[in-house]
């Protein structure tokens, strides 16, 4: 596996922890309003796990 690769599963791991998150507020929407401080820790760390993965994506075909 490449440092690219690599980056781009990350990548696609903090997007979908993201978009999982949402769906889930969106399917529990009758029971609490909004997204709460858990929901946002996770949406912080997803985000750090983008941001690492966007750092890999120039380092090319190197292999990890």
């Amino acid at each position: 596996m490449t440092k690219r690769q690599l980056g781009i599963l990350l990548i696609m791991m903090g997007v979908t922890a993201v978009a999982g998150l949402l769906a889930l507020d969106l399917m529990r929407a009758g029971q609490h309003q909004g997204i709460g401080p858990a929901q946002k820790q996770a949406m912080l760390a997803a985000g750090v796990v983008v941001m690492l993965g966007l750092t890999l994506l120039p380092l090319g075909n190197r292999p990890a």
